[in-house]
């Protein structure tokens, strides 16, 4: 593993990008799209976790699987 961690670190880290300031994360920008699987598969609920304060807001699956879709914009059809 060290070999190819050696071999490949500087390839990785140029393509995915170097950070040179700390990220920094606050109630504002801890929205995350998740879902529950406690229902099982066929019933789980989709919602928006707020991973600091733990608020959840409810979504439907097409909103969760929308990659446009966030919480300060509704979706226009």
């Amino acid at each position: 593993m060290e070999d190819w961690v050696a071999q490949y670190i500087e390839q990785g880290l140029d393509h995915f990008g170097r950070t040179t300031q700390a990220k920094h994360l606050t109630e504002d920008n801890a929205w995350v799209k998740d879902y529950n699987w406690s229902n099982g598969y066929d019933n789980r609920t989709y919602v928006y976790l707020n991973k600091i304060t733990k608020e959840q807001r409810p979504l439907t699956e097409e909103q969760y699987r929308d990659s446009n879709y966030n919480l300060n914009q509704e979706r226009i059809t």
